[in-house]
């Protein structure tokens, strides 16, 4: 593999950062509309990145012949590194791409754990959503540990980070939007959902804060998962795995 020392020119510092992980790499440097700059790699991971792909004309550098790295050793990088600038993402929920199939739209209310975000997008992918929406102001960001944990499924999602939910979920309830909250208190459960033609927006909350108050008077009705609630509450991407599979079983069968 030929190694390159010199470094990208015209890379704006501040808005790059480094993924990790080897599913998170790849994906990034297959999906076109990802500008990558340097790449960190092993000869093992060249190999199963590269087997089918072209390397890119990039800056390389060899990790087994490097004294440091650019990530900190505790990250799991499995032996490829990539520098990359943030995807492009909409900047509003109006720039969500349309199709004729009813919408479907996770919302996290201020969820930031990156390893739960990167979990619930790949639940989102593998359930088809359309996209998912975060706070901007306590959300989880695009990060190294976010992609890695998305294991490939960032690239294919639209993950759009607004200022103000309740304005967002006004906006969704206009655009005809059914707005469900999950919500552990509830008495009426998520398998009670029957099918709907409607788009669907489901709001989650941050673990042991669940959904905000004034995010929960926007909701049209508010559900719960059923299972042992005097136990404990779920870890909120495994409650948007259970409910993406509740209403997409809903929708197939045409409860």
């Amino acid at each position: 593999m030929a190694m390159n020392s010199k470094r990208s020119k015209n890379v704006k510092e501040n808005s790059s950062y480094y993924m990790f992980g080897l599913h998170a790499v790849k994906a990034a440097i297959n999906n076109p509309n990802r500008k990558i700059h340097e790449l960190w790699i092993s000869q093992n991971a060249r190999h199963k990145i590269f087997t089918n792909h072209e390397i890119p004309s990039i800056p390389i550098m060899n990790i087994e012949k490097s004294k440091s790295l650019p990530i900190s050793e505790n990250k799991v990088h499995q032996g490829a590194i990539l520098k990359v600038s943030p995807l492009k993402q909409p900047k509003d929920i109006d720039e969500i791409q349309k199709n004729k199939q009813p919408k479907l739209i996770v919302i996290l209310d201020k969820v930031s754990d990156p390893q739960n975000v990167g979990a619930i997008i790949r639940s989102s992918l593998f359930f088809n959503c359309n996209a998912i929406v975060n706070t901007l102001n306590g959300g989880s960001s695009e990060n190294g540990s976010l992609v890695k944990a998305a294991s490939g499924a960032f690239e294919r999602v639209q993950y759009i980070q607004v200022t103000n939910i309740a304005q967002t979920i006004v906006k969704l309830r206009k655009l005809g939007y059914i707005i469900v909250g999950l919500d552990e208190n509830s008495t009426e459960k998520i398998s009670s959902l029957r099918k709907s033609n409607n788009d669907i927006a489901i709001v989650f909350g941050a673990e042991g804060k669940g959904i905000r108050r004034l995010t929960k008077e926007y909701c049209d009705m508010l559900l719960s998962i059923d299972g042992n609630h005097t136990f404990s509450s779920l870890n909120v991407s495994t409650a948007v795995g259970i409910t993406l599979f509740n209403i997409q079983s809903n929708r197939l069968e045409g409860v």
